[in-house]
């Protein structure tokens, strides 16, 4: 490890993770994935091409490149000329907590630390020449007694990537391409000289189209005319605009102009992009996927769980990607998400708004994001939403007329059988105690049959989490309650029913205490509401 000073937040720890000599050809490596850690790529023989963030890069020898974590990579290699090049990966960490013992860090993962830019300029090309060979010769030959010595040569490494971007990046710290590129990422509807790019970058005109392509791989026109399209394609996905708006709207001002830079770029007329929109959706939220089945449409890629989903079963061999899904993802799971996306190269991605900035960036290199709201909508809303985004909205409108006479005839039966008495959804996940709200089943109980809650239910977003001593609290005339399948909650909900909080709820005195599934009762979509108005009048009626 090599440390900084740390504060302010800054990087206080590289950590050296793995170091490679590689010759591969066409058929040796993985066509197209994310970067996972800093990679400084260094070619020593060979040649090949290499699409990064979906700008093409030519290898050739001496060519020294930083490829950044959450770059989108994509190999295109020859056989006649295999590519040899040193690989060297690490990590950069950031000090988040100290106490007497431990001192805790997290990854950094943002291109704050290097150059913005990728393509190194030749200026490192000597010193890496000199260091890497050696720094691979002793990692492969290091043993426990001198297994310090590559860690010598990597902080040398690490000393002159970061001396050149201060030599290199003379404006106040800022990267002048990187200005430039931002510049044309927030007024791409506008138009943009090269002139005023050079201005913005400190540079006279023919020098910044010349450095600006040393730098990126592309003119800065191929830069904005990418944006642009990128752009199109979620205005095309979100938007009711006609084609010549969405057109004026990413700085095209002729529509048949566009129509033919957008059908060179995407392969697909802007029509008929649009008609394909829900041949291949990624539904990377649970519930929007459930959305989605109810109109009879089948995400091309979404979460499958075979154990938990008895109810989506009939719909599993008809998914073409089927993503990992857990209470809580790790990070190998998100890992195998990304790639498992990358190769299935869906048209369009459907989540909410709890995807992080960094993995919402992921996902959009991928392909078009759409974000409906989770929590800023209710689950009619969602479903109109999602209806109008893939063209079923009159199929949405029935759907909902049916479902609320159900509920109405459903709540006229329940309103004689139970009057007021007050009913409670409880919920034992990983050993704590939830109670529910106006959404997921609650949503069904309180809003729709319009049972009576034990608490104000507005005032819980979704679910809360409670002690064992305010149990009391959300005393209930009827409690249903959930218990998840691993040990955790299986031992803690037995010892709840041992203790004197539990015994004295009058629901429990007086027998009135049912165990209920999380599917469907704890799924927030109209797939799984219906099941729930069902059930409901099972239990109630």
């Amino acid at each position: 490890m090599w440390r900084n000073k740390p504060g302010n937040g800054q990087v206080s720890v590289f950590s050296f993770v793995d170091m490679r000599l590689i010759t591969c050809g066409s058929q040796q490596i993985e066509s197209e994935m994310f970067v996972k850690d800093y990679t400084l790529l260094y070619i020593v023989g060979g040649t090949g091409q290499l699409m990064i963030d979906g700008q093409k890069v030519d290898l050739l020898r001496g060519k020294a490149m930083l490829l950044l974590p959450s770059m989108l990579i994509k190999w295109n290699l020859s056989a006649k000329q295999p590519l040899q090049y040193y690989c060297l990966t690490f990590q950069a960490l950031r000090q988040v907590a100290q106490d007497d013992q431990i001192i805790s860090y997290e990854k950094v993962t943002d291109g704050a630390i290097f150059p913005q830019h990728t393509q190194l300029s030749p200026s490192y090309s000597s010193e890496l020449a000199r260091l890497l060979p050696h720094m691979h010769t002793s990692y492969m030959s290091a043993s426990e007694e001198r297994s310090y010595k590559h860690q010598t040569i990597f902080h040398q490494v690490l000393g002159t990537l970061l001396e050149r971007k201060e030599e290199e990046c003379p404006c106040n710290g800022l990267d002048p391409i990187a200005l430039a590129t931002a510049y044309m990422e927030q007024h791409y509807d506008q138009e943009i000289s090269r002139e005023t790019l050079a201005g913005i970058a400190g540079m006279s005109p023919w020098y910044f189209s010349h450095k600006y392509k040393e730098v990126t791989g592309h003119s800065p026109s191929i830069m904005l005319r990418d944006i642009r399209i990128r752009m199109a394609k979620k205005q095309l996905l979100r938007q009711d605009s006609s084609i010549s708006e969405v057109a004026h709207q990413v700085g095209y001002r002729n529509e048949a102009y566009f129509r033919s830079i957008f059908k060179e770029q995407v392969g697909l007329s802007p029509t008929m992009f649009v008609k394909r929109k829900r041949d291949k959706i990624a539904a990377l939220s649970y519930h929007y996927a459930a959305h989605l089945l109810t109109l009879n449409i089948v995400p091309y890629a979404t979460y499958v769980e075979q154990k938990r989903e008895g109810h989506r079963r009939q719909f599993h061999p008809s998914i073409a990607c089927h993503l990992r899904r857990a209470r809580h993802l790790d990070t190998n799971d998100m890992e195998y998400n990304l790639r498992a996306l990358v190769q299935a190269k869906p048209e369009v991605i459907l989540c909410d708004e709890l995807f992080d900035g960094q993995e919402k960036s992921m996902l959009e290199k991928i392909a078009p994001v759409v974000e409906i709201p989770w929590l800023g909508m209710d689950w009619r809303e969602h479903f109109r939403e999602i209806s109008s985004f893939v063209g079923r909205k009159r199929e949405a409108d029935q759907w909902l007329s049916s479902y609320e006479r159900k509920a109405q005839l459903i709540r006229k039966q329940l309103k004689t059988r139970l009057g007021s008495e007050r009913v409670a959804l409880l919920h034992v996940m990983n050993g704590k105690l939830l109670v529910y709200g106006m959404r997921n089943g609650g949503s069904v109980l309180y809003q729709d049959l319009e049972l009576t809650p034990v608490h104000n239910s507005n005032d819980i977003e979704v679910c809360k989490e409670i002690e064992i001593d305010e149990l009391s609290y959300y005393d209930s005339d009827r409690l249903l309650v959930v218990v998840d399948e691993d040990k955790l909650s299986k031992q803690a909900w037995n010892e709840l029913q041992m203790r004197e909080q539990w015994i004295g709820l009058q629901a429990v005195q007086r027998g009135q205490v049912t165990s209920v599934q999380e599917i469907p009762w704890l799924e927030y979509s109209p797939f799984t509401h219906t099941m729930v108005l069902d059930e409901a009048a099972r239990l109630f009626g």
